[in-house]
């Protein structure tokens, strides 16, 4: 069973990988590239997770792909050890490597009850639940952009310090290079992408991945 500290923290990376599809902008600038991170209905590719320790350096590191879509979120973690991570409006599933699958419902559970609502106002275009959580600093310099977020709510703030979406232009297309989170014992989460595609849509098989049973 997951912890309520990790229940926080996956909302909070939750947050952060939904916000590019709907945070509010007041530039021109910031407001071309939230528009055109979220103009692709399905996003599919590779991450490398690597987080590091404040209390000695040591980097943990692991690998594996990722979905973004209207159905929902994939994380399946490939190495070290294999495992995935599904999010959708309704309910969150983890499978562990045995094969093993736990599904937890957003029926009377307030932290998921966020995570879903914030999904939801994402994908409705709402971006009220993501002004009333974070402080948002966006800068660019040549054809890089950083979006900082700090998050306002106390809770969340009680897990993390600050979360970080860095890309790059690629010509009339803003491509998210890496996103990483600084969490309250300094320790550093940092997901880096890779080999990003815009499929119109899921395969059977990637599809398949947001059916719950």
């Amino acid at each position: 069973m997951m912890t309520k500290k990790a229940h926080i923290k996956l909302l909070a990376l939750l947050i952060i990988f939904l916000e590019s599809a709907a945070l509010f902008a007041q530039t021109n600038s910031l407001d071309s590239v939230c528009k055109s991170l979220a103009s692709h209905p399905n996003t599919t590719g590779d991450f490398t997770q690597i987080k590091t320790l404040q209390t000695n350096g040591r980097k943990l590191t692991s690998k594996g792909v990722f979905i973004f879509s209207q159905s929902g979120i994939l994380w399946k973690t490939e190495k070290p050890f294999p495992s995935s991570l599904i999010l959708t409006k309704d309910a969150m599933v983890q499978i562990a490597a045995n094969g093993k699958k736990s599904v937890m419902s957003g029926k009377d559970n307030q932290i998921f009850a966020n995570i879903s609502e914030t999904l939801s106002s994402v994908f409705s275009g709402n971006v009220e639940a993501l002004q009333k959580n974070f402080d948002c600093f966006f800068s660019e310099a040549g054809s890089d952009w950083n979006i900082f977020l700090k998050p306002k709510d106390s809770t969340i703030a009680s897990v993390m310090k600050s979360l970080l979406l860095s890309g790059k232009w690629n010509g009339a297309d803003a491509e998210l290079g890496f996103l990483e989170m600084t969490e309250s014992s300094e320790n550093t989460i940092r997901y880096e992408f890779t080999n990003q595609k815009y499929p119109k849509e899921l395969s059977a098989d990637e599809k398949q991945n947001f059916v719950i049973e």
